[in-house]
C-alpha cells in the first residue's frame, strides 16, 4: 500500500467513525413529543415550587409537547433563564411556545424608557425560541368608557409594533372580564375589532369566554384570522365551576371542526381546578389528542 492509499483508506476510516460517533450520539438525543398540546404552566402552579424539574417531567411524560411559562417581568422563571428553561424543556422533548407577562398602559412615545420592558422582553423571549409575548392581564381600569377602549387598543397596535420589531408577535389572552360591555359593545370583541390584525394577535381562553357568558363557537366563525391561540380550559356553566376538558360548556368538538379553517395555531391547556392538579392536566391531554388538528402533524 502506497502512501496516498494509506491517506485516503484513513480519511474514509476517519470519516465512517466520525459518522457512527454523530449518529450514536444523535441517537442519545431526546426524541421531540409529538402533536401539537402544549400546557401553560400556571396550570401546575402548586407542584413547580415544590419539584420543578420533576413536574416537568410528569408533565413531559403525558406527551405534552410545548410549555407557556408565566408571569414574565424579568429575565427569569423559578431561577432560570429563558435559554436554560428551553434547554432543559428541550431535553425533555418539548419546547417554548409563549409566555404569559402583563403590562401596564405605557406612553405613547414607544422611544420612552418604559417600553423597553417589550424591547427587551423579545429578546428574552426569542432566546429560548418562544413566538408569542401574550398580555395575561387587562392593562387598564375595570370602570371603562369607550375612549378608555380606544386608548388600550391604540396602546395595543403599539405593543404589537415594538414586538414585531424584536422578532416575535403579540397576544391579548382575556378572561371572562372581557366578555363585559361598555356602552354595547363587549370589551373583546371591541379590541379584536379595533386592533391591526397585522401586529395584534388573540389568545382565546375558552372557558373564561363561558363564564363570561359569551359564545366561543360564535368567536372562531366571526373572527376565524384574528384568534393565533387557544387556551383549552374548560367552565360548566349551569355548576359555575371550572373544570376537566370535555366536562363542561366548551363546545370542544364543534370548535375543532372548524380548527382548519382558522388561524389557530398554538393549542394551550390551561388547568384552573386545584385539587388533583396533574390528574387533571392529563385527563385534559387524553381529551385533546382524540381530535386530529391535534395529533401527530
Amino acid at each position: 500500500m502506497n502512501r496516498r492509499q494509506f491517506i485516503s483508506r484513513s480519511a474514509t476510516a476517519l470519516a465512517l467513525s466520525n459518522l457512527v460517533g454523530h449518529e450514536a450520539f444523535a441517537s442519545l438525543a431526546p426524541a421531540p413529543n409529538k402533536g401539537r398540546i402544549g400546557i401553560q404552566l400556571y396550570s401546575v402552579r402548586d407542584d413547580l415550587p415544590n419539584d420543578f424539574l420533576g413536574t416537568l417531567k410528569k408533565i413531559a411524560a403525558m406527551g405534552y409537547s410545548q410549555v407557556e411559562p408565566y408571569g414574565f417581568s424579568s429575565e427569569k422563571f423559578f431561577n432560570y433563564t429563558m435559554k436554560e428553561l428551553s434547554k432543559i424543556v428541550g431535553d425533555m422533548g418539548m419546547t417554548i411556545s409563549s409566555v404569559h407577562t402583563n403590562s401596564r398602559l405605557l406612553p405613547e412615545d414607544t422611544n420612552a424608557p418604559e417600553w423597553d420592558f417589550w424591547k427587551n422582553g423579545a429578546e428574552y423571549l426569542k432566546s429560548g425560541g418562544g413566538k408569542y409575548a401574550v398580555q395575561a392581564g387587562f392593562p387598564g381600569s375595570r370602570n371603562l368608557t369607550i375612549d378608555e377602549l380606544k386608548r388600550i387598543a391604540a396602546h395595543f397596535n403599539r405593543v404589537g409594533e415594538v414586538c414585531k420589531k424584536g422578532g416575535i408577535r403579540f397576544a391579548f389572552h382575556n378572561h371572562d372580564g372581557e366578555l363585559k360591555k361598555v356602552e354595547d359593545e363587549v370589551i373583546l370583541e371591541f379590541l379584536i375589532k379595533n386592533t391591526d390584525p397585522e401586529l395584534v394577535f388573540f389568545q382565546i381562553d375558552l372557558g373564561h369566554v363561558v363564564n363570561g357568558g359569551g359564545d366561543c363557537y360564535r368567536y372562531m366563525r366571526d373572527y376565524p384570522k384574528r384568534i393565533a391561540m387557544w387556551h383549552a380550559s374548560d367552565f360548566h356553566a349551569t355548576n359555575r365551576v371550572y373544570t376537566i376538558l370535555g366536562k363542561g360548556s366548551v363546545p370542544y368538538p364543534a370548535l375543532f371542526e372548524m380548527a382548519d379553517s382558522t388561524a389557530l395555531e398554538v393549542l394551550t391547556v390551561e388547568q384552573e381546578t386545584r385539587v388533583n392538579t396533574l390528574a387533571a392536566c392529563e385527563a385534559d391531554f387524553n381529551y385533546l389528542k382524540q381530535f386530529k388538528w391535534a395529533q401527530v402533524i
